[in-house]
């Protein structure tokens, strides 16, 4: 994927970026994260595509998943839709018009995940479509779709859902999930509303149809119960903190801050972070002219129970008019003005030139350039003739390519005089993004299966993390600042590739090649059993009493994958027969080894298998020759 393409037109935190205007009709979502093997088809095109992260999705677009994919698409208020695996789904409708967002969810199979923020106008809406129902959402996080089997399905975290179908309406609340059996509704409060997992499982019970709805419903609430003592206990044994959010905000954009013990996961606008128990930052954004109300419920995960550990609020207002003071008044009567235009475009030459004019006769005149930090020295003695020109560099190492404006500062006998410059910093720029990201492989643990990495180096931009397994894509996602990132390994042995990309394509690659070795179930098959008896005549006179005959053993292993195995050794008495040690060396499970007999003696052979996970089995071999 070009990756600089990707991000030109994206803003913090990779979320959507939208004219600052309430009467931009045409809006869209962005692909915050794909998981897995996820495709899109385009409106008015037959082709299906692999989905990227950064992607537009536009109205009529289709996104589809399968087995353990998942895509989380970015609305322009800061709501999140998450496509779950095996689902395909169309975004009807995506509308913004003079502060009005009008949204529609086509549900074609599968489940989606929903947070949604609160609609700042009563003409606003947010729905979904599914088969026969429509859903209608005003700022909730929950869960909507139908079963493996068609039904009709919804699970509320928080807030409230008015779902219809063929004219019933039932109304939903937070704490509640609710599903189609024969032509009615069936509503349940369930401490489990919300978690996909618990639902999947549901899922599994609507799928049996020979059951009745008084065993269905008394089976759900046993599995309720056991699923809400499990929470109980990790809310009481868990403590995770999160920081306040400011009452309100002047930024389309919010750092979410807090600390978790390591192993948790911890899911903020329908993305999930491992903690490692180091601090976790997550910035979402929304489109500037999004405002009113920000809500963020962090959910936690431990094991197979979920519940709210924390609910952030904040309200977004414009920013305060700061320009009267400082907008461009050029009167005509001031021998002042800026010739350059008061926008520029900063990409190639990673510097902005600002030119102009002043009356060379006023020998008490200032004049100054100002950008952040940065002042220039008085132009006015250095310029000839009353033209003057100054150039200031900007980069990420210069730490100067968020500011917005540049400020010229004319100070003479006729008055004083500040124009600014408007800057459209273009981070995709080579010249601009000097600062090459860096990837630190941070562990791993064979046992448990992870992998760990830190992405550095990553200051006021957004990188992009590709991970690869044996050459083949698992996973893109986004970071905005310094982190970690935790990988679940495959069993076995294989090759990891991690790659980070900044908007410029700067990239670092770090390549491993990672064991997992989970607690494993393994045992030997003996050739022709464990006790053999040989009846074998004596020898004549003068010949050896002595024999040979082949021990084949097999080891049995999950997947029949040898890189398990970490030591095979095979010994009769005190003599070592076999000695096999390291991957390198042990490719094969299936051994043969020859063992000497001696007439009318039993010999005991003893195989031994180490397994990289620690565990080691043993058999025994008896040959008794008669």
């Amino acid at each position: 994927m070009s990756f600089s393409s990707s991000f030109k037109y994206i803003a913090v935190a990779l979320m959507l970026a939208v004219p600052f205007s309430y009467a931009a009709k045409n809006t869209s979502g962005k692909v915050r994260s794909v998981i897995g093997d996820v495709t899109t088809q385009k409106k008015s095109e037959g082709n299906w595509v692999p989905l990227r992260v950064g992607a537009k999705v536009k109205e009529k677009d289709m996104i589809r998943t399968l087995v353990e994919s998942q895509a989380i698409v970015a609305l322009p208020d800061g709501s999140t839709i998450s496509v779950e695996e095996n689902s395909l789904v169309e975004f009807s409708q995506l509308v913004s018009e003079d502060g009005v967002q009008t949204a529609m969810t086509d549900i074609k199979s599968g489940k989606v995940r929903f947070d949604v923020q609160k609609q700042t106008s009563k003409e606003s809406y947010f729905k979904f479509k599914t088969g026969t129902a429509t859903a209608a959402i005003r700022g909730t996080d929950g869960i909507i779709g139908t079963t493996s089997k068609g039904i009709i399905i919804a699970s509320l975290r928080n807030g409230r859902l008015e779902i219809t179908v063929k004219g019933q309406k039932t109304e939903l609340e937070g704490g509640q999930t609710v599903f189609s059996k024969d032509t009615s509704f069936v509503v349940m409060d369930l401490a489990s509303s919300g978690d996909l997992d618990f639902l999947n499982d549901l899922d599994a019970m609507l799928s049996d149809t020979t059951i009745s709805l008084e065993k269905l419903t008394e089976t759900i609430l046993a599995k309720d119960n056991e699923y809400k003592a499990k929470q109980t206990a990790a809310k009481d044994s868990i403590k995770c903190s999160f920081e306040t959010l400011p009452d309100t905000i002047y930024t389309p954009n919010v750092t979410i801050r807090g600390t978790c013990p390591a192993g948790i996961s911890v899911e903020l606008s329908s993305e999930r972070i491992e903690s490692t128990g180091e601090m976790i930052q997550f910035t979402p954004s929304w489109a500037p002219s999004s405002i009113g109300d920000k809500k963020f419920p962090v959910v936690c995960y431990a094991g197979k129970v979920s519940f709210g550990c924390a609910d952030l609020h904040t309200v977004y207002k414009l920013p305060p008019d700061t320009t009267a003071k400082d907008s461009i008044t050029q009167a005509t009567n001031i021998p002042f003005k800026v010739t350059t235009p008061l926008s520029l475009n900063i990409c190639e030459t990673g510097a902005a030139t600002i030119e102009g004019e002043f009356d060379p006769n006023d020998s008490t005149a200032t004049l100054f350039v100002k950008l952040g930090n940065y002042i220039s020295p008085n132009l006015v003695p250095l310029s000839a003739g009353g033209k003057w020109t100054h150039t200031i560099t900007i980069s990420d190492q210069k730490d100067n390519w968020n500011e917005e404006y540049a400020t010229v500062e004319f100070n003479g006998a006729t008055g004083r005089e500040n124009v600014k410059i408007k800057l459209e910093i273009d981070k995709s720029c080579e010249a601009i993004n000097l600062n090459r990201p860096m990837l630190l492989f941070q562990r791993t643990d064979s046992i448990r299966c992870e992998a760990s990495v830190s992405i550095a180096n990553v200051k006021d931009e957004v990188v992009i993390l590709s991970i690869e397994r044996d050459n083949t894509p698992l996973k893109e996602t986004y970071f905005d600042k310094n982190s970690y990132s935790t990988l679940k390994l495959k069993s076995g042995l294989h090759d990891y590739t991690w790659i980070v990309r900044d908007q410029a394509g700067n990239k670092a690659e770090l390549k491993k090649k990672l064991g997992c070795y989970p607690n494993i179930q393994a045992s030997i098959s003996i050739a022709k059993g464990q006790n053999e008896r040989l009846r074998v005549p004596p020898p004549p006179k003068g010949i050896s009493k002595y024999f040979e005959r082949p021990l084949v053993f097999s080891i049995n292993i999950p997947d029949q994958d040898p890189s398990h195995i970490k030591r095979i050794v095979v010994n009769k008495g005190n003599e070592n027969l076999l000695l096999l040690e390291g991957s390198k060396r042990i490719t094969e499970l299936r051994h043969e080894v020859r063992v000497k007999l001696e007439y009318g003696k039993k010999t005991e052979i003893e195989i031994q298998v180490l397994l990289k996970n620690g565990k080691q089995i043993n058999a025994t071999k008896i040959y008794e020759v008669r």
